[in-house]
């Protein structure tokens, strides 16, 4: 598989264009050694071509579930394959498994396109383009998406990013998370909505930092300011994910490897059947033909003294 590596002095940003032009790993640099930021990739991973054992990986034209994978759109139905092991919901999109084509700019660019026209039996019923660039910066990387409606009809879309980052870093202590939102959905058994997000409960308020501990975590909170911070005890060390407005939903998922999943999504899980059913603020985008949609996403990394 032919990976594509962006470095300096400070960052390691290795990409996997052939599959879903995903993150296959973030790392640091410090005393000698590459420390990873994001979980790393295995191999395995690599050559099963599965994308959710990457580091991070992208998520369009919809993010997190499909309700037993049929939506309502426009007064039609569409039904779509199952996708997930419990052989009922979709999930996570139709792009990130994928081989998508890439550009070098220089150095430190990397732009990935998808073409939903190029693929016969797509799991999805309306044709979409996806272009994501990657931009390594001298303490960060930036990360630009954009979704376009190509067919000749209207279509319900959105987008988001699955990153998995250490609660760890090196011998540091468990990594303190803290963000903003109003509002959080709380979810049935499959992690679906069941009804609108509410107000924020003790036990899931970051506002303040905190570890996760052992809390199981696969929450979408709405009225998400777009920022975050993640900061390693005794490492000195910091990040910042900042995330343009498009951004409204942040996902916590505490992921079984012992990583913890921050997922910058546009929508709420299930958003294109609650759109249609008329909740408000789901954040589901409709794009008239032609129309697109982009959103970009900032993580920088500082060291205090």
């Amino acid at each position: 598989m032919n990976l594509q590596i962006l470095q300096n002095p400070l960052l390691r940003l290795t990409v996997a264009p052939e599959l879903g032009a995903s993150v296959v790993g973030l790392e640091l640099y410090e005393q000698g050694f590459w420390l990873p930021v994001l979980r790393p990739t295995s191999p395995a991973a690599l050559v099963q071509r599965h994308s959710p054992d990457t580091s991070s990986y992208l998520l369009a034209p919809y993010s997190n579930r499909i309700r037993d994978g049929r939506f309502q759109f426009a007064g039609r139905t569409y039904q779509l394959r199952p996708n997930w092991i419990d052989g009922r919901q979709t999930i996570h999109g139709e792009v990130h498994g994928r081989a998508w084509k890439a550009q070098r700019f220089n150095e430190h660019v990397l732009q990935c396109e998808f073409d939903a026209r190029a693929f016969q039996k797509l799991n999805f019923p309306f044709p979409f383009t996806v272009q994501v660039q990657y931009k390594l910066l001298e303490n960060g990387v930036e990360v630009l998406t954009t979704l376009q409606n190509v067919g000749a009809g209207p279509m319900p879309a959105g987008f988001g990013h699955h990153p998995y980052f250490m609660r760890h870093l090196n011998n540091s202590g468990e990594a303190r998370l803290s963000f903003e939102a109003e509002r959080v959905y709380l979810t049935d058994a499959t992690c679906i909505p069941t009804r609108p997000a509410e107000a924020i409960p003790p036990q899931l308020d970051f506002s303040q930092p905190r570890a996760l501990g052992t809390a199981a975590l696969d929450h979408v909170f709405a009225g998400w300011t777009g920022v975050l911070h993640l900061e390693w005890p005794g490492s000195g060390w910091r990040l910042e994910l900042r995330a343009d407005r498009i951004y409204s939903h942040l996902v916590v998922f505490t992921a079984p490897d012992g990583s913890v999943a921050l997922e910058p999504v546009t929508h709420a899980t299930n958003g294109f059947n609650l759109l249609a059913q008329g909740w408000s603020d789901t954040g589901v985008q409709v794009l008239e033909p032609g129309g697109s949609i982009s959103g970009r996403i900032r993580l920088t990394l500082s060291k205090g003294q």
